[in-house]
């Protein structure tokens, strides 16, 4: 009998889009906020998480989505170049009631999203949808830009439900198959570095519980030990760790703090 693995990842997935196109009400359609319902002030963003289960032929993959609604005002460039950066997936959100945030896609958002995060998977969302019919120019000019892009699209409605667990669930599957199936040409070879970073920190915010303080705690952290995701060098990761297992020192005992760094450090040096 096989025996099928399991996989844990954490993405941040970024929402943006103008103002009022309803990136906020499909966050409270999805998931139940945990956190302070006010946007934080350092950054325009508010952060939610939503725990999804993918169950592949070979194993089952446990995704946790870091949801950040990200300030529309396009005049807040600082603030939203701070709730971008590091996003592993993006939802471009249209009202599909209102053509200029649907025009703005390719006028602004788009040119923004190459600047910042070039790399990470985009999903348009034409949210509203209860409010115009399948033949509106709206949903034409977005499924055009779709087309052109080779970016996929869903149409959904906040106010009714349509497709928004359908939306973030896509999301993720554009991240998974980014981290899982990009990577065809390399040889079995031990864990990337980039992996087995990623291990650690969703090894940490599961350990911690928190996860958005967790999230927190590991970007301090890491910065503290001169981390650069990157260009990882071992001996600064294996210091991020001695920083982490001081924190956890203090919230689960030294035994516990031990273990997990010694399996963190592991992960590390076993790594490429």
């Amino acid at each position: 009998m096989s025996i099928i693995k399991s996989k844990r990842y954490i993405k941040k997935v970024a929402l943006i889009g103008d103002s009022a196109v309803g990136k906020t009400s499909l966050i409270r359609r999805f998931v139940i906020d945990v956190f302070d319902d006010k946007y934080i002030a350092t950054v325009g963003a508010k952060v939610s998480k939503r725990d999804l289960e993918y169950k592949l032929s070979d194993k089952t993959v446990y995704l946790t989505l870091m949801l950040w609604d990200i300030l529309g005002q396009k005049d807040y460039k600082k603030m939203r170049t701070q709730g971008l950066t590091g996003a592993h997936g993006v939802m471009l959100v249209t009202d599909l009631n209102r053509p200029e945030t649907v025009q703005s896609v390719q006028d602004f958002w788009l040119p923004e999203i190459a600047e910042i995060v070039p790399n990470s998977p985009v999903l348009f969302v034409g949210n509203k949808a209860d409010l115009v019919k399948e033949s509106a120019p709206t949903v034409r000019l977005l499924k055009e830009i779709s087309r052109k892009t080779k970016m996929p699209i869903v149409l959904s409605s906040a106010k009714t439900g349509e497709n928004v667990s359908d939306t973030f669930r896509k999301i993720g599957e554009l991240m998974l198959e980014s981290e899982l199936f990009d990577k065809k040409a390399a040889e079995p070879t031990p864990e990337s570095m980039a992996q087995a970073i990623d291990d650690v920190v969703s090894d940490f915010c599961e350990q911690y519980g928190d996860t958005f303080r967790a999230m927190e705690i590991v970007e301090r952290e890491f910065t503290r030990a001169k981390v650069d995701v990157n260009a990882p060098n071992k001996d600064a990761l294996l210091m991020a760790i001695e920083y982490l297992s001081d924190i956890e020192r203090d919230v689960h005992g030294r035994d516990v703090s031990e273990v997990n760094k010694l399996r963190r450090w592991k992960m590390i040096d076993e790594a490429r």
